[in-house]
C-alpha cells in the first residue's frame, strides 16, 4: 500500500476528540451522561475508535519497511516526538497551573514525563485522558510484531487471536455488571483490555490494502458508516456505562466501531468542500483538543468562572467560554508544538541544531 493521507480517518478522529471533550464538560458541569445517550456512548467508545484509527494510520505509514535496527529507531523517534512534547505540556500544566504536584508522587511525575507509566503504573496518569496515551505507548511495542508477523498469516492470526482472547476475558470475566464503570476504572483502562482495538485497526487497514481492487462503491461505505453509527447509538438498553463494555455488548459495540472506522478508511474524500475543510482542521488539532481540554476547563473554572463570570451556569460557561478557548489553544498548539516536532522527526540530514532550527522555522525546508 502506498503512503497516503486518509482524509476521512482524520475527520473521524477530530469528531471523536470533540465528542469526548463535550462528554467531559457535560459530566463535570451537569452530571455524567446516561449510557443510553449518544454522548454517553461516544464518551466511552470515542477512545476505542482512537485506538482503531491509530492502528490503521500506522499500518499505512509503516507496513512496507523492513524493521531493521535503524528503521525501528526511526519509528520510535517519530512516535515519541509526535506524542511526548504535547503530553509534557499537559502534564506540566496540571502540575503547575492546577498545583497538581501536591497530589502526585515523584514516581508518578517521573513516570508520566518519561512516558513509562503505561508499563509501570498505568492507572497513575496526570492529565485528563492520559491513560490512553500510556496505552498507546504500550501498543507501539506490539505494532512492529504485528507488522512483521503479517508476512506469515499463521503467526499474525495467532497473535491477533491472543489479543482477542484477552479482550474477551476482560469483557466476560474481569469486568462485571455488578459494579459501576467508575469503580472498575482501573481494570477497564488496563492496556491489555484495549490492545485488540489497536490490532483491529491494523487488521482492517491490511484487509483494505489487499482488497483494494474489489472495493465497493462510495455509497456503500457511506451506508456502512451510517449503519455502524446508528448501531453504536441505538443498540440495546444500557443506562449504566458498564453495560457498554461487558459481555456480548462489548463485542457488538466493538463491531460497530470497527465497521465505522473501516467505512471511513475506504471513503474517497478530497477535503475540498468547506465542510470537509472544517473537519480536516478539527482532525489536525484533535490531539491538542484531547490533551488540553481538561487542563483548560479546570483552570478557567477556578480562575475565571468563580471570580469574574456572572449569570452563567457552569454548563453555559463550559460551552460558551471554555470550548472556544480550547479550540483556539489547540490550533495554536498544533501549529507551534505539534507540527514543528513532526517535522523534526522527519528531517534526517544536518546537525541536531540545524534540524531543530529547520523544524521550527516558519518556512522549513522540505523534510527527507
Amino acid at each position: 500500500m502506498e503512503k497516503r493521507r486518509i482524509e476521512a480517518v482524520d475527520y473521524l478522529r477530530g469528531c471523536m476528540a470533540l465528542a469526548i471533550m463535550i462528554y467531559h464538560f457535560v459530566g463535570w458541569s451537569s452530571g455524567v451522561p446516561d449510557g443510553n445517550s449518544v454522548l454517553g456512548r461516544l464518551g466511552v467508545y470515542g477512545v476505542s475508535i482512537f485506538y482503531i484509527l491509530s492502528g490503521m494510520s500506522l499500518y499505512v505509514a509503516y507496513s512496507r519497511i523492513s524493521w531493521n535496527r535503524s528503521e525501528l529507531f526511526t519509528f520510535w523517534k517519530r512516535r515519541l516526538l509526535r506524542i511526548a512534547p504535547l503530553y509534557w505540556v499537559a502534564c506540566v500544566g496540571v502540575l503547575v497551573l492546577l498545583k497538581g504536584y501536591r497530589n502526585q508522587s515523584l514516581e508518578t511525575i517521573l513516570g508520566n514525563l518519561t512516558l513509562t507509566f503505561g508499563f509501570l503504573d498505568y492507572a497513575h496518569y496526570i492529565p485528563t485522558g492520559g491513560w490512553s496515551i500510556g496505552n498507546e505507548i504500550c501498543f507501539y511495542l506490539v505494532f512492529p510484531l504485528l507488522i512483521i508477523s503479517s508476512k506469515n498469516i499463521y503467526w499474525f492470526s495467532m497473535l491477533c487471536a491472543a489479543l482477542l482472547a484477552v479482550y474477551l476475558q476482560f469483557a466476560f470475566f474481569v469486568l462485571t455488571d455488578d459494579s459501576s464503570l467508575a469503580l472498575q476504572w482501573k481494570l477497564y483502562i488496563h492496556p491489555l483490555n484495549q490492545a485488540f482495538l489497536f490490532a483491529g485497526g491494523v487488521i482492517l487497514a491490511m484487509v483494505s490494502s489487499h482488497v483494494r481492487h474489489f472495493s465497493l462503491p462510495r455509497s456503500a461505505y457511506i451506508a456502512l458508516l451510517a449503519l455502524s453509527l446508528s448501531g453504536l447509538f441505538l443498540f440495546g438498553n444500557t443506562p449504566d456505562a458498564i453495560g457498554l463494555v461487558t459481555s456480548t455488548n462489548r463485542l457488538i459495540f466493538t463491531a460497530f466501531s470497527l465497521a465505522g472506522c473501516y467505512a471511513c478508511f475506504n471513503l474517497n474524500v478530497t477535503g475540498k468542500t468547506w465542510f470537509e475543510k472544517i473537519l480536516k482542521r478539527l482532525g489536525e488539532i484533535s490531539f491538542s483538543v484531547y490533551m488540553l481540554h481538561g487542563l483548560l476547563f479546570f483552570y478557567l473554572q477556578k480562575h475565571l468562572y468563580k471570580g469574574f463570570v456572572k449569570n452563567l451556569t457552569l454548563s453555559q460557561f463550559a460551552f460558551f467560554v471554555v470550548v472556544p478557548v480550547v479550540l483556539i489553544a489547540a490550533t495554536y498548539s498544533y501549529q507551534k508544538i505539534e507540527r514543528p516536532f513532526i517535522r523534526f522527526g522527519k528531517i534526517t540530514s544536518g546537525s541536531f541544531g540545524e534540524r531543530l532550527k529547520t523544524a521550527f522555522s516558519r518556512y522549513p525546508k522540505s523534510a527527507n
